[in-house]
């Protein structure tokens, strides 16, 4: 739990940043090594992997400044400031696949299949990323005793410095109050996710299935973990987080393209079947 792995002179390595490097480049690996049993060449996986990994950074980043403008507005040099963290999830993935469709349909390459060679990279990184959170001391939960997790004062984390902005805890203390680990359960959940996948790749159904399911699985966790993650007042609309009305979203959306995928899938097997 130490946001700064060293500092060199003017150079400092955070442990946020460092975990996503290490995020982008597992998936990068994995999904090449997918491609490549598949007889799709490795160098367009890692072409889009660079599209994914600037337009993701750049959506998630775009979705966390527009979620806290009222901080942002009036610390405008602090949205280049990436290394403290502060990315949404959500805002990289809408962005990072709406790149990806773009980058795909240029070079003419199938869609579904490729996002299907690429849906357990995304598990895994999420992994990561959400290790570099907890290292980072943020997307921390709800304060509690039983379940929580402390944060030393070094470096000062956002857990710490939220608790002491809000007066629970005096700037001089050792440690911050617990937290529920929500950046572990979340990590947790994309570790499985990829392995999910990856055991259920053979039965995949038809091209985008895999994607279909990751979404779905990812926006049915994400709603759990959201429940127990810490928010200041007014945040919620409706009773739910913005990132849950996310989750609710993609989640119909991910139930309803694998119903037609799958109806798709089993009129042409019957129609093969017939003829």
């Amino acid at each position: 739990m130490h946001r700064i792995i060293f500092s060199l002179g003017p150079v400092t390595v955070y442990a946020y940043g460092a975990m996503l490097a290490v995020a982008f480049i597992a998936g990068a690996l994995l999904a090449c090594r997918r491609a490549h049993a598949r007889g799709i060449d490795q160098n367009r996986i890692v072409d889009l992997v660079f599209v994914v990994m600037i337009s993701s950074l750049v959506g998630a980043r775009l979705l966390f400044v527009l979620l806290n403008w009222q901080y942002y507005r009036q610390a405008w040099p602090d949205i280049f400031k990436l290394w403290e963290g502060g990315l949404v999830f959500y805002g990289g993935l809408i962005a990072a696949v709406i790149a990806a469709r773009v980058y795909l349909r240029n070079k003419q390459l199938p869609a579904g299949k490729i996002l299907d060679i690429m849906s357990p990279s995304l598990g895994l990184g999420i992994f990561f990323g959400r290790l570099g959170c907890f290292l980072n001391g943020c997307c921390y939960g709800r304060i509690s005793s039983a379940w929580g997790v402390s944060f030393p004062a070094t470096d000062n984390p956002p857990v710490f410095a939220q608790q002491v902005m809000d007066g629970l805890i005096s700037g001089s203390a050792a440690c911050s109050l617990p937290v529920i680990p929500t950046q572990l359960y979340d990590a947790g959940a994309g570790l499985i996710l990829c392995l999910v996948l990856l055991a259920i790749d053979r039965k995949r159904r038809f091209d985008g299935f895999l994607f279909g399911m990751l979404v779905l699985l990812y926006a049915a966790a994400r709603f759990i973990t959201e429940s127990l993650r810490y928010y200041e007042p007014g945040a919620h609309v409706a009773g739910f987080t913005v990132s849950q009305w996310v989750s609710i979203g993609l989640g119909v959306w991910a139930g309803i393209f694998l119903l037609r995928g799958l109806k798709r899938h089993g009129d042409s097997t019957v129609k093969e079947h017939r003829s």
